[in-house]
């Protein structure tokens, strides 16, 4: 499956052989949880949620203290042998939620103390579980978990602090700042090692929505940091994330979680669309908008990769994301200029994919997306006002792409179905 070859008895056999020792462990430790949750239930009844006696102010009894210290050793110990043992991640949980939520102290200093050294204790294990498995989702989604408690638990705190403590800072505001630029450090080693690791990619995009969220809910203030304005400081975190996946890109065009982070950090041409909505038709089509020379400088970068790598289809898939967001954005507001706009960008794009086809006669990428841009450009030409003159146009357009949809029953055999039925659409 996927290219793997098939296993022999024998070397299964060798394989498991081999694992035995560590399935051993493994069940000796889940033995021993299970022992301790028994244990920790029984001291609990007998407590009984009953009496004054107590010293402590998190009504917790010695033996359940050691209990629960064991039981945090333990689930350490079976996560950094097998990061995908997500009861064990759980039992964690509740023990953060515990300390952070519940055992709340009277004094607000020893509660964030004791919150930023649960934090730190549960960051180092999940990173020892990735150190086992750099793919774990367990591991990946308990750091995501603890960032975001830690975070819900920095605006509760500020947001009481400034209503109770008058300008007093919190210390979780530099803590939050030191963990999220260390989170961003790690990543950084980890993608160096493997850059196509969608995890790490995923959770970049979480810490860096973190960090702009921080300087958005101006906490940047409380810092003492330079006054600037969010939008600067939005559009600087897209440029900087959109530059780190363009260098990745250039050392590996096949990188499709490099592509898909260039294209969530693309979101500016979001704003640049809506703004265009409700500009006037007093803008000149030879002076393109900002959304136009973003997308050109997009268009101008994934075609490097097609004539570098015309066989991979990582980059293929994002010039057809472009595409979409070329139709949205013509389609944003009934207007010549950006219909113009299309039909010349589909034009530019279908002359320098058909080159590439021509020098990879049988790579079925470049044949499908120029039979697509032909498709594209009837479909666009039909719809313009000047139908008339064009007709002849449209028809070429109509033909070519039959003619390559035929070709591709040749080049991809696999998809047939998938063509045959796209000619049949267009009869």
């Amino acid at each position: 499956m996927h290219g793997r070859k098939r296993e022999s008895t024998a070397s299964r056999l060798e394989r498991r052989a081999k694992s035995l020792p560590k399935v051993k462990l493994l069940q000796k430790l889940h033995k021993e949880i299970v022992h301790l949750q028994n244990a920790d239930d029984n001291e609990k009844g007998k407590d009984g949620g009953g009496g004054d006696d107590d010293d402590d102010d998190d009504h917790v009894t010695k033996t359940q203290k050691k209990m629960e210290s064991l039981m945090l050793t333990l689930t350490q110990k079976l996560v950094e042998i097998q990061p995908e043992m997500i009861t064990c991640w759980n039992k964690r949980k509740a023990r953060f939620c515990l300390y952070v939520v519940v055992r709340q102290q009277k004094n607000e200093e020893e509660e964030e103390e004791r919150l930023k050294n649960v934090a730190k204790e549960e960051l180092h294990v999940s990173e020892q579980g990735l150190r086992r498995n750099p793919k774990s989702y367990c591991a990946w989604e308990h750091r995501r978990w603890v960032i975001a408690r830690l975070y819900d638990r920095i605006l509760s705190s500020s947001s009481s602090s400034s209503s109770e403590r008058g300008n007093e800072d919190s210390s979780l505001l530099p803590f939050m700042k030191d963990v999220v630029l260390r989170e961003r450090e790690m990543l950084e080693t980890l993608l160096n090692a493997d850059d196509r690791n969608f995890h790490a990619w995923n959770y970049r995009r979480f810490v860096v929505d973190k960090i702009t969220r921080y300087y958005f809910n101006g906490e940047h203030d409380r810092m003492n940091e330079e006054e600037v304005a969010d939008d600067v400081i939005e559009n600087r975190t897209r440029e900087e994330e959109a530059k780190y996946a363009r260098e990745k890109i250039s050392k590996n065009f096949s990188n499709y979680s490099a592509w898909h982070h260039r294209s969530v950090h693309f979101e500016q041409l979001d704003d640049d669309k809506n703004q265009a909505a409700v500009t006037t038709e007093t803008s000149s089509s030879s002076s393109p908008t900002r959304f136009q020379a973003v997308l050109d400088a997009e268009f101008e970068l994934v075609s490097q990769a097609f004539f570098t790598e015309p066989e991979d289809q990582s980059a293929w898939m994002y010039h057809r994301w472009l595409l979409s967001q070329l139709d949205a954005y013509s389609s944003s507001s009934s207007s010549s200029s950006k219909n113009a706009y299309k039909i010349q960008t589909l034009q530019r794009e279908l002359d320098r994919i058909t080159e590439v086809s021509e020098m990879e006669p049988t790579c079925k990428w470049p044949a499908l997306v120029c039979a697509r841009l032909h498709k594209l450009l009837a479909k666009e030409m039909k719809l313009d006002d000047d139908f008339e003159r064009r007709a002849d146009v449209i028809l070429k357009h109509s033909i070519k792409a039959k003619e390559l949809y035929e070709k591709l029953l040749l080049l991809d055999p696999l998809r047939k179905g998938y063509y045959r039925d796209v000619l049949d659409r267009m009869l």
